[in-house]
């Protein structure tokens, strides 16, 4: 990339020299025009420098705005519009994938994560916290998610009813309870807690791709197909939600809408080689 932005440098450089050799040229060849005031000459540089100087600036524009889309950068006329998006992604928490690798169904990790500010062990810092305060909904917050973190789904299950009750306003708190029934096979309950927290708040697309599988659990792949499809809507270059929604196709038996969508990831992805592969099996 170093060699092929030095290269592109010196290439630039002998464009502008040859066009300051024509235009000196030019200029070289038009009579000289007598100043009023001073009764001098004018010099070929006075005409020559504003025209160099726009050229300039205006192959710099250029070669800038080719180094920003060979790094898959943003101009910086889009970056106000770029950033008010990033805002509203991180305000519900949408989660964006790093790799086409990750998994297709996700916790929320924002919420997971528990650092307890002191050396006590964190549960008995939460219990103690709810002794002394049966009202302090911070602790149960905690305490809710190093069970989940802890994988002590039962447990989880237990305050994140507390905490739906408490509040139903909260659209986290169902969210980790589908993920906490979900991890118990208690599909029913599940998808009950996830359309709970859909109802809240519908712009996060990982709670619909798990809204789908647990309807896949339960199968009811027609429910599934359309929580996946909300998914997608949010997310529409997700290829992982695309190959499940094919998964989900091929359960139906609908082989056609299967095949469409797999030929989608291969559009996004054509180096995508289990989409391949369940594509030519399905045209065989």
């Amino acid at each position: 990339m170093i060699i092929f932005v030095t290269i592109l440098f010196v290439l630039s450089f002998l464009v502008m020299a040859g066009m300051f050799l024509v235009k000196f040229a030019q200029i070289n060849q038009r009579p000289l025009v007598k100043l009023k005031v001073a009764g001098t000459r004018t010099h070929y540089y006075e005409t020559l420098w504003p025209y160099f100087r726009q050229k300039l600036s205006f192959l710099g524009g250029r070669l800038w705005h080719f180094i920003l889309e060979a790094k898959d950068l943003t101009p910086a006329t889009t970056k106000t519009l770029h950033s008010q998006v990033e805002k509203v992604k991180n305000v519900f928490r949408i989660h964006i994938r790093t790799s086409a690798a990750e998994p297709h169904w996700l916790p929320e990790a924002a919420e997971l994560t528990v650092v307890p500010t002191v050396s006590q062990d964190p549960e008995d810092l939460y219990l103690t916290a709810i002794k002394n305060n049966p009202n302090d909904r911070h602790a149960y917050e905690h305490l809710g998610r190093l069970y989940l973190q802890n994988k002590n789904f039962t447990d989880a299950v237990e305050i994140y009813e507390y905490l739906t009750k408490l509040d139903s306003s909260h659209d986290i708190y169902f969210s980790n309870l589908g993920l906490s029934y979900y991890s118990l096979n208690e599909y029913q309950k599940a998808a009950g807690a996830y359309e709970k927290a859909l109802n809240i708040n519908d712009k996060i697309p990982t709670r619909w791709i798990n809204l789908g599988l647990c309807f896949e659990a339960l199968e009811e792949y027609t429910k599934a197909v359309k929580a996946i499809t909300s998914a997608l809507q949010l997310d529409q270059l997700n290829v992982n939600f695309m190959a499940l929604l094919a998964d989900i196709y091929i359960k139906l038996e609908n082989n056609v809408r299967a095949e469409e969508v797999l030929e989608q990831i291969l559009l996004q992805d054509p180096t995508n080689r289990p989409a391949r592969e369940k594509l030519m099996r399905l045209k065989i």
